[in-house]
């Protein structure tokens, strides 16, 4: 049997599904994945798209987009092959994006079934920080990738500031013979354009003569020297190349295996992710898996019909209902209501979202499919032999744990011989024991279902009025094939269509007319359900409305309960602390008469208590009656004592005084100094070099004192005066750690990054 169900259209989700990843391998894996009926592959796959469609509705998003396949350079570099400095600028990449990525995943719990993927990307990052190190973002080897070639491009720029100044020395003392008072270069090495009648009066080397003949390229014998120089410079440049590319490849290759392995968990991620983003952008969900052979889909809808057009059904296999028979006019819906079923089946086997809104599905060992589509010219067989080597095929494979579609049971042939063949099928298919939809117009099926109690007979709508179908799916009824009513709307000869009902009428049995008249009933019933639906939705929505007004109240309700409790308290503790403020403002012998007076103004009775005759002490705060003068008792004798008032030292009768609450000395507030917010970057873009210096410097101190652990300078590339004396004075700096260039993503060379001690 073929397995690539084109005729349910599977291999155009696919595709569509494959357009969401990133990765070609992931997109290759997806279109050509095969239906594996493993349940617990199954359950992996479906358990893994859902936890990764639950992240993309909570905001979750991770790029695979960039992300390529280096294994071939990682082979390359294992045979002992040396890497490019760009090749190997390409695997520093992709171990970017392993990293990023693993990153990424690591801040999931540890139960996360998609952590299980990042947790299997290795990094080594020692080998590619030296990638990094010795790279630029171009591919080349950076002048410092090491001490030596350091040294070899500082002596090279010394002997070429050599060599150009000598150049202008000869150009000064001999312009008379140069035929052009420029600089040439010849086989790398300098040389003048000199007249021909000059040439040999340098004692150098001629290198050519110039288009028009009259001088010749000559490298004087002062440069020779200079030049010899020069060229043993570059070629010990490029052997130290050669060696830091050599090395460097060597170190990629050690790391093979990981990152192949790494390559290929990357791609299980993208598919998991594209699959999730088609449930996702498609409003779909995960299928619960359930044990027996019965299936159920709410507001099902087929995946490749416009979401704006496609008619959403309830589809379901119930106990004890072993299989369904679907009749119903043509173009009525009958074949996409079983490519619906089978298709959504297949997809959630591959972990795909279903295009509904809830959808249950058992584990079938097989699902097998027979539609038109399956003539064979090139076998030389017929629509009906096509049907029926299908059909044998599928009989002889097929056992009770599998699935069987038939779209049109038998067609092709005489339609009486074809209905016994048709009810000889469906039995045999019930003596295997399958689950099995079948779609048909042949009379005899529909009567065999209506009678078979393990069969459930269901129908696509058709409107008798507009002569239209509706594409909803009716279960338990029977639907009419209404090929003459259809047939009218494109007959333009009436006769045709009158003549047609006449035959029908003469040869349509009492078993034809119970059928039409079924039909009709069921119409009506289902038209009397839509109008009780309708009424009980109004009622729903009344009392939603209803529900909400009452909310509402009680919410409002509730909220000037507590305004009003809140100034409630309000007024007391208003009240409290007046009357504590009197209390301090009154002498003990009027205490009684103010408690009375709060005890009205609060309505509270209050039991009265004697007042307790103070005994003063030296220290007490008194105010004597008389003047209303207050004061700290210094001394006290018998019954007189000694008053300080502001300095002043008088005397009084204790009688006369009334004591004071002794006062507190309010503490200062003491208000934490905040740090200064000081930004993770400076842009020195621009600056000149000595401007960009003392910008930098303020910059780092004020980062250092807000105990700031890096920071990022952006000076640009340009000629590199303003990098190279930033990082000069970054030497110099006590609190400085460290710095380096910034990685791939934050600008290469074009940005330094500043580590302080800790």
């Amino acid at each position: 049997m073929d397995n690539n169900y084109r005729c349910l259209d599977l291999h155009t989700v696919l595709k569509k599904i494959s357009s969401l990843a990133s990765i070609e391998e992931g997109k290759q894996y997806i279109e050509n994945e095969e239906i594996d009926y493993n349940p617990l592959l199954i359950k992996k796959k479906n358990n893994e798209v859902k936890e990764a469609l639950k992240l993309l509705r909570e905001g979750f998003i991770v790029h695979f987009d960039g992300i390529y396949n280096v294994s071939d350079l990682f082979i390359k570099a294992d045979k002992n092959i040396c890497l490019s400095g760009l090749e190997l600028k390409k695997t520093e990449v992709f171990h970017n994006h392993c990293t990023r990525i693993k990153a990424q995943f690591n801040k999931m719990n540890s139960d996360s079934l998609l952590r299980n993927y990042s947790d299997s990307i290795n990094i080594s990052e020692s080998i590619f920080e030296n990638v990094e190190r010795c790279i630029d973002n171009s591919g080349e080897v950076k002048e410092d990738a090491s001490d030596k070639l350091k040294l070899l491009y500082q002596q090279l720029s010394d002997c070429e500031r050599d060599l150009y100044n000598r150049a202008h020395v000869f150009m000064d003392r001999h312009s008379a013979s140069l035929q052009e008072p420029s600089i040439f270069t010849r086989n790398d090495r300098i040389c003048f354009l000199i007249k021909n009648s000059d040439k040999n009066k340098y004692n150098g080397y001629t290198y050519g003569t110039s288009a028009s003949g009259l001088a010749s390229y000559v490298e004087p014998s002062s440069l020779i020297e200079a030049n010899n120089r020069k060229l043993s410079l570059l070629g010990d440049i490029s052997d130290e190349i050669e060696r830091i590319l050599h090395q460097l490849s060597y170190m990629v290759a050690s790391v093979k295996e990981d990152y192949e392995r790494n390559f290929e968990s990357l791609v299980c991620l993208n598919v998991i992710f594209a699959k999730a983003s088609y449930g996702y952008l498609n409003s779909g969900t995960i299928a619960q898996f359930v044990e027996g052979c019965n299936f159920d889909f709410t507001d099902l809808c087929h995946p490749l019909i416009d979401p704006n057009t496609v008619v959403s059904n309830n589809y379901r296999l119930i106990e004890p209902y072993k299989g369904i028979v679907i009749s119903g006019s043509n173009t009525g819906g009958k074949t996409v209501s079983l490519k619906a079923i089978g298709l959504s089946v297949l997809m959630s086997y591959l972990g795909i979202p279903v295009i509904c809104s809830e959808a249950k599905i058992p584990f079938y060992s097989h699902i097998y499919v027979d539609m038109d589509d399956n003539q064979s010219i090139a076998d030389s067989l017929s629509t009906f032999s096509a049907h029926i080597s299908n059909i044998d095929c599928i009989l002889q494979q097929a056992d009770k744990r599998s699935m069987i579609l038939i779209d049109e049971l038998i067609s092709g042939t005489d339609p009486k011989e074809a209905q016994a063949i048709s009810l000889a099928i469906l039995e045999k298919i019930k003596e295997i024991g399958s689950t099995f939809i079948i779609t048909t117009h042949f009379d005899d099926i529909k009567k065999y279902a209506y009678e078979d109690e393990e069969i459930m007979l269901s129908s696509v709508g058709f409107d008798m009025e507009s002569l239209k179908p509706t594409y909803k799916y009716h279960e338990d009824s029977v639907g009419a094939s209404n090929a003459i009513e259809i047939a009218s709307r494109y007959f333009s000869d009436q006769n045709i269509i009158d003549n047609a009902r006449k035959y029908l009428s003469i040869n349509q049995s009492k078993q034809d007319e119970m059928i039409e008249r079924l039909a009709k009933e069921i119409e009506e019933t289902e038209a009397q359900k839509k109008k009780a639906q309708d009424i009980e939705d109004e009622f729903n929505k009344l009392r939603n409305e209803y529900d909400a007004k009452i909310i509402s109240f009680e919410k409002e309700k509730q909220s000037l309960k507590d305004k009003y409790e809140k100034e409630l308290v309000e007024y007391i503790e208003d009240i409290e602390a007046k009357a504590l403020e009197k209390l301090e403002s009154i002498n003990e012998s009027s205490k009684k008469e103010v408690i009375e007076e709060i005890n009205n103004l609060a309505d509270i009775p209050v039991k009265e208590e004697p007042v307790k005759e103070h005994v003063f002490t030296v220290g007490d705060n008194v105010r004597i009656k008389d003047n209303e003068r207050v004061g700290v008792i210094n001394a006290i004798s018998k019954d007189v004592a000694t008053i300080s008032i502001n300095g002043l030292t008088i005397k009084a009768k204790i009688k006369d005084l009334s004591l004071m609450p002794k006062t507190e000395k309010k503490k200062a507030k003491v208000t934490a100094q905040k740090y200064q917010r000081v930004s993770s970057e400076l842009n020195l873009v621009g600056e000149r070099v000595e401007d960009g210096v003392v910008l930098a410097e303020e910059y780092l101190d004020k980062a250092n004192a807000a105990h700031m652990k890096s920071v990022k300078i952006i000076h640009g590339i340009g000629t590199g005066a303003l990098r190279s004396a930033i990082r000069s004075r970054l030497k110099h700096l006590s609190y400085v750690k460290s710095f380096k260039d910034g990685d791939y993503y934050d600008g290469g060379s074009a940005v330094t990054i500043v580590e302080f001690k800790v």
